[in-house]
């Protein structure tokens, strides 16, 4: 399932859409692309993979009640990239963000996620929906900072903190 190919492939249909869609097809996905070690990034994305589910609660005191729903892809997922849509501060912090998440089939998804944390994170709980394909999302994907995120994926396998996959 991880092919770093396809990696690369998925990653720089992404970039050339955004490119497209803001006006500027004529600029180079590499300018973006060319420092990324997609080897390291696919020996990344592996180990930092997990079950994301649609609906989650988390406590860390005794008894909390922790909770997972269904599986939201039925296959695990690494998060790549995500952006700050709502915050609100009241009795609790409420956020709504776009997540740009990358599947074990190298296929990418936007994910909007409500996330409510109680008590400066001792009780948090999450509910994820699927928005589609992120070329045509509503995440306002800032290049920069999304090859600047996928570069820093990499660090670990660099520093070889992490396992190596054989691919």
């Amino acid at each position: 399932m991880y092919e770093m190919d396809r990696l690369r492939e998925e990653i720089t249909r992404l970039f050339c859409a955004r490119m497209a869609e803001d006006g500027d097809p004529s600029e180079d996905a590499m300018d973006y692309l060319g420092d990324i070690d997609f080897h390291a990034l696919t020996q990344a994305v592996r180990d930092k993979a997990r079950t994301v589910y649609a609906y989650t609660t988390q406590g860390q005191h005794e008894k909390s009640f922790n909770y997972r729903g269904e599986e939201l892809f039925h296959q695990r997922a690494t998060l790549l990239y995500e952006e700050m849509d709502q915050s609100t501060a009241e009795i609790a912090v409420t956020t709504r963000t776009l997540e740009l998440w990358l599947l074990e089939d190298m296929s990418l998804v936007c994910v909007a996620c409500v996330r409510v944390e109680y008590e400066g994170g001792g009780y948090v709980t999450e509910y994820r929906t699927i928005k589609g394909d992120p070329a045509r999302s509503e995440m306002c994907l800032d290049l920069d900072d999304l090859s600047e995120a996928l570069d820093e994926l990499c660090g670990p396998c660099f520093e070889n903190e992490q396992p190596v996959y054989e691919l």
